[in-house]
């Protein structure tokens, strides 16, 4: 398998199970928005709350909830039953009332009926408390201030339009607000809610990202190490006294000028100099040394033999 091969897949495989956790984390962040009772404040008559904007993006605010029945008017009033004698008053931390600016009650039919929309989707309808009202929605996130209507532009192409009815909510970073009820109410808090479902959206997303990307990278380090060939290995030649090493054999510069068949590298340690062939002997040389050894040794034995017969006595 090619080197690309060998890296990229086991890289591909971790990408590709990282993708998948982040994903699934995705499904953790669903669940825990589902859990209600982690986003409601205990049952009070009075509720201090701050306002906390951390992002700076605004907030989808708190709904303010009392014990009752969506759309019952038993008394033909046009407002729902459980808001009569409703009194609700909200300060900030000098007293000031907020009422007309940090919040809005709906306590009329209509109004009340989107009250249960909401409740339905986001809280649990059939849990006994009833959204009357929304505090420090900034962004108009239920929709309360405005209503989409279908137009034409000035192409004469349709589509939905925004048509603001109401101020949003306005409500200021950091300030505590206190929410004053003559009978027990709740805030359940839909910011930190939504903040979950987008950070769940997002996780989803993201993970899925991070999965198909890993998936084709993994497709083609597998392609690619499969389908490339290993690069060769290279084997160099090394002079052993003139042997074959790796299948190549050594090279040798040949000097045109050289008298001697030597080589280079392949004398042998302790070996005397080569004698050069070419040195003839000279016969004529040679019989002259011959004749003169011969005429000394004639010499030396003629003397002996004198020598001998001065030595020895006479014999009576």
């Amino acid at each position: 398998m090619h080197i690309s091969g060998k890296i990229g897949i086991p890289v591909g495989i971790v990408m590709l199970i990282i993708g998948g956790l982040i994903a699934a984390s995705a499904f953790g962040s669903w669940e825990e928005s589902e859990n209600i009772e982690t986003f409601m404040s205990e049952p009070s008559m009075e509720i201090v709350q701050q306002y906390i904007d951390e992002d700076g993006a605004g907030s989808a605010g708190w709904y303010l909830m009392i014990q009752g029945e969506y759309s019952l008017d038993n008394n033909g009033d046009g407002t729902v039953d459980a808001c009569d004698g409703l009194n609700i008053t909200i300060t900030d931390s000098q007293g000031n009332d907020m009422n007309s600016t940090s919040a809005t009650i709906y306590c009329e039919l209509e109004e009340n009926g989107k009250m249960a929309g909401l409740d339905k989707s986001n809280v649990d309808i059939n849990d006994g408390w009833m959204i009357v009202g929304i505090v420090c929605d900034t962004l108009d996130n239920a929709e309360m201030n405005g209503y989409w209507e279908t137009s034409r532009n000035e192409n004469g192409e349709e589509g939905e339009v925004w048509v603001q009815t109401g101020e949003n909510d306005r409500c200021e970073i950091g300030e505590k607000y206190t929410i004053s009820s003559g009978q027990e109410m709740v805030l359940f808090d839909r910011d930190t809610q939504a903040g979950l479902e987008v950070r769940g959206l997002i996780q989803l997303c993201g993970g899925i990202c991070c999965a198909i990307c890993s998936l084709i990278f993994l497709i083609g380090a597998v392609i690619s190490g499969f389908a490339m060939k290993p690069a060769p290995q290279m084997m160099m030649p090394i002079g052993t006294g003139g042997g074959v090493v790796g299948g190549v054999a050594p090279t040798v510069p040949i000097d045109s000028t050289a008298t001697s068949s030597t080589v280079p590298g392949t004398a042998v340690f302790g070996a005397g100099p080569i004698v050069d062939s070419s040195i003839a002997t000279d016969d004529s040389v040679n019989d002259d040394s011959m004749a003169a050894a011969d005429s000394l040794k004639e010499m030396f034995l003629a003397g002996a033999a004198e020598q001998v017969t001065e030595d020895v006595p006479d014999q009576e």
